[in-house]
């Protein structure tokens, strides 16, 4: 359930981003973002897990990991949503430099979100054999 609703806010985001980026003007939206895709491969390999970690400790352990990753990126995407629905308020064009923090802080929740992204990851590498972190790299 949570990566049915995982998509739909995906989803959501994406359909916002490209409406955002066109409501003042913008040929074309920006294109996507490295959290987007963090998450969509998360997202799929949540209930894969016990199929390339036999030892249900270890895969308990790399599941929550992947329910983390999931979290965070859903969460960065809900806050990203928020900044981009505030370009969509008000006149166009707007102030210079209230555009420029709407993107400052669009901006900073993606790179919080790719730091914890990556201290994720480490943790994923402890978790798992060589091996089994390139089986679960490789599922789409």
């Amino acid at each position: 359930m949570a990566v049915r609703n995982g998509r739909s806010l995906g989803l959501l985001f994406r359909v916002v981003l490209a409406w955002a980026a066109t409501a003042c003007g913008a040929k074309e939206p920006p294109p996507q973002l490295p959290s987007t895709g963090a998450h969509d491969r998360a997202a799929s390999r949540i209930e894969l897990v016990d199929l390339v970690v036999g030892d249900p400790a270890r895969a308990a352990r790399v599941r929550a990991i992947y329910v983390e990753i999931e979290r965070l990126m859903l969460t960065t995407k809900a806050a990203e949503a928020k900044e981009l629905r505030t370009l969509g308020l008000g006149a166009c064009p707007r102030e210079p430099e209230r555009t420029r923090a709407i993107f400052r802080r669009f901006r900073e929740a993606e790179e919080r979100a790719l730091e914890r992204y990556v201290a994720l990851q480490a943790e994923l590498r402890k978790e798992t054999t060589r091996a089994e972190f390139a089986r679960l790299d490789a599922i789409k």
